[in-house]
């Protein structure tokens, strides 16, 4: 009989905990790592890694795939993008959104909440989400048994918890008072999610997202004393973290408060996102000083976002400009209300001012107002970098590749009016390419992602599906940042992609290589990684498509033991486990 069900031989072993690399062997039995060492004996199936890096797999700590691995095997049970690019480990729950708590009667409502917060098509998540649940708990219990290709870990969405008690539209009313009986309703239920392994809870102050109707959400006017009692319930329990996406609350609170929250709770609180914003070239300085004094007085660390975002688009998806006033109003409604808004005439002046005001209000890190959410979609919109990639019409073909500012140019119209006028004359299917819209500075990137304290992540995979790939991060960062800049070794960079991220949201038991550790392990050629170009594909559950980019260079994806991935084609193996917060790693 073999002493291990795989064995990876020969390989070049960066472990995750900052140890140099060195050669070695690693036996695997029953989705957990035995030995490790110069292994001589026998497998059932061994891999030849001579040549290769042989590392933890990747925790995405920041990601949007409830619905998807919901679906199990009729959506997405690898959470792809992520899990083309070694990522083994999925966070969920992020930004207060989810799908648990929610009752019957609402989940319409959380999926169109979902829809245009994060840009999830209705359609699809109405064919591929099961809902066998209605609390966090069972929630759980769902993606437990609905099989999954990666692990995942779930945060408590604070906005449907918030709504299951006080109701949908009580929860997102900022006069409402909450009760003392409603207030230990909603700490029990996140003390239930606790107990079941949630791993703490999330919310978003962003007014770059919104409900589906483009109000408030439920996080937005909960105040500051009900998220400390929250975070008192997080510390009873004394693991997991809170998540955090900044942006205007409407209480005025800001960084400061995340000191609070962690303080109080005595858990890390992790907060989206430092970025290089090009329309506040320094921003990102006040960010990382400030981060810096915070973590003297509590655990307070922000995520960073790795790679350039080119920003591809079309005026179809609901949401894109919510922190907006005038474009919020403009784009709720059916699709020919909203063509009916855009090209109303007398919408048209306030659309333009809001579009023009977005580019100097961006108030900075220590002030109380400042928010990342509201930089990350709209403060870079720079005309002359804004490209339009496709047309649906035969005769606005030689408008395609050129820039909005030129077009406009030449019309002698405002680039919103020229960028709306084409979108409305062609139903709303023009694509638009915002390039360079974040971290087009390579030398201010490389000082955010190696600071110390930087999470690296904030892929917001599961979202967006029609304009952004971040999911790719990963690969772009082993390859860009660590093989072609050199910015720092190798297992640091693997350390920050498995070990640090997972201390961060508190998953015990895996995200570095030792005997009695799940497998979770990426074998890959560190010359041949690359990030392939974008393509489209038709494979969510309602038939519609969504952009992608996958990569090249990963040999082998491992998820407890089990092949997931070989040269890029997936095994259909489903490995993949829910994770409890409570879980500890175990001997072999």
């Amino acid at each position: 009989m073999a002493e291990y069900d795989l064995l990876i031989k020969n390989g070049t072993i960066v472990d995750g905990t900052r140890m140099p690399a060195y050669r070695g062997d690693i036996g695997i039995r029953k989705g957990r790592i035995v030995a490790m060492g110069n292994l001589t004996e026998s497998a059932t199936r061994t891999i030849d890694a001579t040549g290769l890096v042989v590392a933890p797999g990747f925790i995405d700590i920041h990601t949007h795939y409830d619905a998807a691995l919901s679906g199990g095997t009729k959506w997405d049970p690898y959470a792809s993008l992520s899990g083309w690019h070694g990522v083994t480990t999925v966070a969920i729950g992020n930004c207060g959104f989810g799908f648990a708590p929610v009752k019957p009667e609402d989940r319409d409502r959380a999926m169109r909440r979902m829809e245009r917060t994060e840009s999830i098509p209705l359609s699809c998540m109405q064919h591929g989400m099961r809902w066998d649940w209605v609390t966090f708990p069972e929630f759980l219990d769902s993606l437990d048994r609905g099989g999954l290709g990666v692990n995942a870990a779930s945060l408590v969405p604070y906005s449907p918890l918030r709504a299951y008690v006080l109701g949908n539209e009580a929860a997102r009313d900022p006069e409402y008072k909450v009760t003392e009986e409603q207030l230990q309703q909603m700490k029990n239920i996140l003390r239930e999610g606790l107990q079941a392994g949630g791993f703490g809870f999330s919310a978003t102050w962003s007014m770059a997202n919104r409900d589906y109707d483009g109000g408030y959400l439920p996080t937005h006017v909960a105040p500051r004393e009900e998220f400390l009692e929250m975070a008192k319930v997080m510390r009873e329990f004394n693991r997991g973290a809170i998540e955090w996406t900044m942006g205007r609350a409407l209480q005025k609170l800001g960084h400061e408060f995340l000191i609070e929250l962690a303080q109080t709770s005595g858990r890390p609180v992790n907060w989206n996102a430092i970025i290089y914003d090009p329309t506040h070239p320094d921003s990102w300085k006040k960010e990382l000083a400030w981060a810096e004094k915070a973590y003297k007085q509590a655990v307070v660390l922000p995520v960073n976002i790795c790679l350039p975002i080119e920003f591809e688009f079309t005026l179809q998806s609901i949401g894109l400009f919510d922190n907006l006033p005038a474009w919020n109003e403009a784009t709720i409604g059916t699709l020919e209300e909203r063509k009916a808004k855009l090209a109303d005439p007398n919408r048209r002046p306030k659309l333009r001012a809001d579009m023009d005001r977005a580019r100097s209000v961006l108030p900075q890190a220590g002030d109380g107002r400042r928010g990342d959410g509201e930089a990350g979609q709209i403060q870079m919109f720079r005309w002359n970098e804004t490209l339009i990639d496709d047309v649906h019409l035969d005769k606005n073909k030689h408008l395609k590749g050129r820039t909005i500012a030129d077009v406009a140019k030449e019309l002698n119209k405002h680039p919103v009016d020229t960028m709306l006028d084409l979108a409305v004359e062609e139903d709303l299917k023009t694509e638009f390419n915002m390039q360079g819209l974040i971290n087009n500075n390579e030398e201010a990137v490389a000082e955010i992602v190696k600071h110390p304290l930087t999470l690296i992540g904030a892929s917001d995979g599961g979202a967006h599906t029609k304009f952004l790939t971040t999911g790719r991060y990963p690969t772009h960062f082993l390859a860009h940042w660590v093989r072609d800049k050199q910015i720092m070794s190798l297992e640091e960079a693997h350390w920050r992609l498995s070990t640090m991220v997972g201390w961060a949201i508190g998953i015990r038991d895996r995200g570095w290589l030792r005997e009695g550790m799940p497998a979770d392990i990426v074998v890959y050629d560190f010359d041949k990684l690359a990030v392939r170009p974008m393509e489209t594909v038709r494979d969510l559950p309602d038939g519609d498509w969504r952009r992608v980019q996958k990569a090249d260079g990963y040999r082998f994806i491992i998820v407890n033991g089990q092949v997931t991935f070989q040269d890029n084609v997936c095994t259909n193996a489903l490995p993949g486990k829910l994770l409890r917060s409570y879980d500890q790693a175990v001997s072999a």
